[in-house]
Parts: structure tokens; C-alpha cells; sequence
């Protein structure tokens, strides 16, 4: 579309949609004009169409979903949807037994959908085996009754894909013995992201989801409502066109994961200079409903969620440390290290006649024995006093004890870039300067050809 052609849908103002007529603006985050009605994404210079992020589901439900019915929390205002064979008793989103059955209000018509693969045994059972790996989780949390309540839910995604470009600038180094050569990186990367996850429920952390990614796409199946029975789905209360920023956000991420992975290989050491200037467009999206074993737990005034990736059974969550816990685990540490102290305070002193015994053959008094065995002992004591006591202090007061469980972090670009489409990587960079580096015994090689360079490596070398 010419600039003259956009002026057309150009109002006193504001621009109009080229789709809908209705008001577009700019964002700052994409570079790009947005339509709040139809989704559609615009270059500002020229209205050219460059994506759409539609809002879905926004009409009234129709006869075809008759068969579903919806449960409102009068707690927290949580919305789900399931068949009217599944009761729901709680809400698993703050625990609330105050729920509202009603027929469906509005359209539920996801695009795909990933079916449950784990049950809730098995999702319990992983759960548990990840807690094992964290030591001072309170009772609760790896209590049965507690557990039990963990529930079946479909959760909202949009899956978004763009095309992707990305600016990077630099230093690298390459390591010839002592010599270094140092480059300047200027790269242009051009790659496509496919079916990147954004969590369109706000009940739920958005890092909590991603630490339970990734879902195994090759599994997508049409949606139908056949898969609902016996779970719940999560309606989403998060639109992509509400995602924008943290859309940006995580493609920025992905760029400088991007950037890292594909051209540090080459160089022995690289290093950006800047954030990498990005820009995606031809944004599309997906209406998904992935499988997540889900539950929210009130702990000490706060709020903590689990989660069970219900395709692939990965567990997360960001739990709380209980102190108490931590003292019991740190004093059995503090009992096993003490035994083994009296074990080896006990046994080196006695080896120590022996051995003189051995030396003498037997021509020393067992006065002398006794004696060596009580000196040898005071100095392994005397030295538990100075090293040994204040090495159990320092485990037992340890800081990292009491700090919450960290959640995972979202999968790397390797898992959504699509490897499939063209990847291009336009290479600027130049030589600098060839420098030496410092070695362990104490040498440094200074830049070649200069004379400093000459007289300080014939001085330091």
C-alpha cells in the first residue's frame, strides 16, 4: 500500500484499519500500528499489513456448545469451563469451595489442543520427585491430603509466530598459544520463531508455565470437545494483543540467546556490547489448550503454585522454605559430619603407636604408647577446635538454606526457531588488533609489531 493509498484510512488524529475502519495506534514495543478490534499488525509508514493478533472467543456461545457448562469461584472470580458430567467442589486457583454452576456464557472454540497423557498419580508421583531434590520444603507441601486436591486443567496458550531479525554488536577473540586476535562483531541474524507459548491465564504465573515447557508440538490435535470430559478448561482472560510486551520481551531474550549460539562458535571468547536490536514482524497466533496438573497452596499468608506438565509430566513450582525443616536437615548433616570427626579422632591416634611399635619392635614401654596416643589425639582435637567446629557452623548457619525454591527457567531458542525456513547470518566483522594474555607462570605477550610491544616481552618474558 502507497503512502498515498494510507491516507485514505488516515482520520483527523488517528489512522483507521484497513480491515475494520476502526482506530489504530502505535506501539513503541513492536514499532508497529495495532488494531484493538480485528488484531491486525501495520507498518506506520505505509499501513502494509505485517501479522495479526485477533482477540478470540469474545461472542456469545451458540447451540453447539450446549454440552459444556461453566463454574464461576465467587472467591476470586476464576472462570472454567468443562462437560456436565465433571463436578467441580473447589477451585483449585485459592481453594474457595464457593463455586457457581451456569451454562456457558460466551464461545469456547480453541484452535488445537494436546490431550492429558499423565494421570493424576503419576503427576503427583513426579511432583514428589522433583521436591526430593529440594531440601527443606514444608510438611505441607509433600502432604497426600494437600496433593490430592491437585486438578486436571486445560490451560489457555497462544502460540505465537514472527519473523525475526536481529542486530548484534561485539568483540571476539581467538587464541593462538599466547597470542590473542581481537575482532569487532557486527552480525545481522534473520530467522523465524514458531509456536512460542504465552500463557493466556492470569490466575497462573507466566514463569511457572514456562518452567514446565516444553509441550511436544507434534502432538497438536484439532480441538474437540471430546477431550474435556473428566477435566477443566481454563478460560483465557489474557488476550495476545494483551501479551505485546511480554511478547517483545521474551523475543528480546531469544535474540541474545540467538545471537550467542550461533556466533560464539567460531571464537574462543565473544562477548556483545549491547542488548540486540530487534525487530520481528508477521506476527500470527494459535488458540491452544495445553494439559497442566495445577494447584495453588496458602502457606504463611501467601499463595504458591504447582504445576505438572500434563503431556510429559515435567513438575515445577515456586515453593517457600521452612526453617524449622532446614535446622532438622543441617543437624543430621551436623551429626553425620561429627561422627566421622570422633571416628577419625579416634582411629589416627591409635594408628600412631602402632606404627612407633613397629619402628621399635616392641622395645618401648607401653607408658610411651599411651603417651603418643593422648598427644596425637589433643591435636586432632585441638585442631576440630580451630578448623572443624567453626566448618560445621558455617554449613549449619548457610544462607542458600532458607531461600525459595527457584522455578525453572523457560526453555532456550533452540526449541521454538523454525529450521525449516531460510536462517540467514550477514557477517560484518573485522579485525581489530592482535594482544597476548596473561599465563599461570606469571608471562604476558604484548601486541606485536611495536617496539614497547618488543622491549616488554624480551622484560617480561
Amino acid at each position: 500500500m502507497s503512502i498515498n493509498q494510507a491516507d485514505r484510512y488516515q482520520g483527523t488524529g488517528s489512522a483507521k484499519c484497513p480491515n475494520c475502519a476502526a482506530n489504530i495506534f502505535y506501539n513503541e514495543k513492536l514499532s508497529k500500528l495495532i488494531c484493538s478490534m480485528c488484531g491486525g499488525l501495520f507498518d506506520p509508514s505505509s499501513l502494509k499489513p505485517v501479522g495479526r493478533i485477533e482477540n478470540r472467543d469474545t461472542e456469545e456461545s451458540g447451540e453447539q456448545e450446549d454440552n459444556k457448562q461453566e463454574f464461576i469461584c465467587d472467591s476470586c472470580g476464576a472462570a472454567v469451563v468443562t462437560d456436565y458430567n465433571t463436578a467441580a467442589t473447589f477451585c483449585a486457583f485459592c481453594g474457595s469451595p464457593t463455586l457457581i454452576k451456569r451454562r456457558l456464557s460466551k464461545c469456547f472454540r480453541p484452535d488445537v489442543i494436546i490431550p492429558f497423557k499423565v494421570s493424576k498419580e503419576e503427576a503427583i508421583d513426579n511432583y514428589l520427585e522433583w521436591a526430593k531434590t529440594h531440601k527443606g520444603i514444608p510438611k505441607k507441601f509433600v502432604s497426600e491430603s494437600v496433593l490430592e486436591k491437585i486438578t486436571g486443567y486445560y490451560i489457555p496458550f497462544w502460540l505465537i509466530d514472527a519473523d525475526c531479525k536481529a542486530e548484534v554488536t561485539g568483540t571476539g577473540q581467538k587464541f593462538h598459544g599466547q597470542d590473542i586476535e581481537n575482532f569487532k562483531i557486527d552480525r545481522t541474524l534473520v530467522y523465524k520463531v514458531t509456536r512460542v507459548p504465552f500463557d493466556g491465564c492470569k490466575k497462573i504465573a507466566n514463569t511457572l508455565m514456562e518452567a514446565i515447557e516444553p509441550f511436544d508440538y507434534s502432538e497438536l490435535k484439532e480441538y474437540n470437545d471430546m477431550y474435556l470430559p473428566g477435566f477443566f478448561a481454563q478460560r483465557y482472560d489474557v488476550s495476545a494483543l494483551d501479551m505485546i510486551d511480554l511478547i517483545r520481551i521474551r523475543f528480546d531474550n531469544y535474540a541474545e540467546g540467538i545471537v550467542q549460539r550461533f556466533s560464539a562458535g567460531e571464537y574462543d571468547s565473544f562477548k556483545t556490547l549491547n542488548t540486540p536490536g530487534t525487530h520481528s514482524e508477521n506476527y500470527s497466533q494459535i488458540y491452544a489448550m495445553m494439559p497442566v496438573w495445577f494447584l495453588n497452596i496458602e502457606y504463611e499468608g501467601s499463595t504458591y503454585g504447582i504445576a505438572v506438565n500434563g503431556q510429559t509430566g515435567k513438575a515445577s513450582g515456586s515453593l517457600p522454605i521452612s526453617k524449622k525443616r532446614v535446622h532438622v536437615h543441617a543437624l543430621g548433616r551436623l551429626v553425620k559430619d561429627v561422627l566421622k570427626y570422633v571416628g577419625l579422632s579416634l582411629i589416627v591416634p591409635a594408628l600412631v603407636p602402632l606404627f612407633i611399635y613397629s619402628l621399635t619392635s616392641g622395645k618401648v614401654s607401653e607408658t610411651y604408647y599411651m603417651t603418643a596416643f593422648l598427644i596425637c589425639w589433643a591435636a586432632i582435637f585441638l585442631l576440630g577446635l580451630i578448623f572443624f567446629i567453626p566448618f560445621l557452623k558455617s554449613k549449619f548457619s548457610d544462607d542458600s538454606f532458607y531461600e525459595s525454591v527457584t522455578i525453572d527457567k523457560a526453555p532456550n531458542i533452540e526449541q521454538y526457531i523454525d529450521f525449516n525456513t531460510k536462517f540467514n547470518m550477514e557477517k560484518r566483522d573485522s579485525f581489530l588488533y592482535m594482544s597476548g594474555k596473561w599465563y599461570d607462570d606469571g608471562t604476558k605477550r604484548f601486541e606485536r609489531g611495536s617496539i614497547i610491544g618488543r622491549i616488554l616481552n624480551n622484560i617480561f618474558k
